[in-house]
Formats: structure tokens, sequence, C-alpha cells
């Protein structure tokens, strides 16, 4: 178990929803507030914010954020059972690299 799987099974607020993983380094995008929301941070292990950010209003804007940061060569793991958003993930960053 990471650590952020620790912080992600105490939280209301966020849904893991993808995990990145290069090297020893590890992000999660998580949607952020009520269950249905569109809004998306990206955040450390500890919950954290990865950079300093408002959260992001779909997808896309996770994708140009990551490729900002060079994170664009990593492929996302699906967290949990919908796989439908870190699929769209990799392929957006797939198609801008």
């Amino acid at each position: 178990m990471t650590s952020g799987e620790a912080f992600f099974q105490g939280s209301q607020i966020y849904e893991p929803v993808a995990l990145l993983r290069r090297g020893d380094e590890i992000l999660y995008v998580a949607r952020v507030g009520m269950k249905a929301s569109r809004q998306f941070m990206i955040l450390t292990p500890t919950g954290e914010p990865a950079w300093p950010h408002e959260p992001l209003g779909s997808v896309s804007d996770v994708g140009w954020a990551l490729r900002a940061h060079e994170w664009h060569g990593v492929t996302p793991e699906p967290v949990g059972q919908n796989e439908r958003v870190a699929k769209m993930l990799s392929r957006l960053l797939i198609e801008r690299a």
C-alpha cells in the first residue's frame, strides 16, 4: 500500500481516478469535491497538490498540466473500477507528445 492509498481511503473530498509513476515519484489525478464533480487535482501521495494551482476543470486541463511538468511520457494507470478518465488522459498525452 502506498501512502497515497491510506490518504484516499479516509477522504470524502478526493476520489483518485488515475495514478502516474515515474521512477520513485508518484502522482495521483483525483476528482475533487462531490461525486459528480468535473474538477480535478494532481496530488502527491500525501494529498498535497503536486504544483500550486487551482482545481482543473477538465481532463484536458490535467493533460496540459502534466505536459507542462514533463509527465507526458508516463502512462496513467486507472485507480478504482472506472477506467474512463485514465484512458482519456492517456489518449490526450499520446496525442500531444
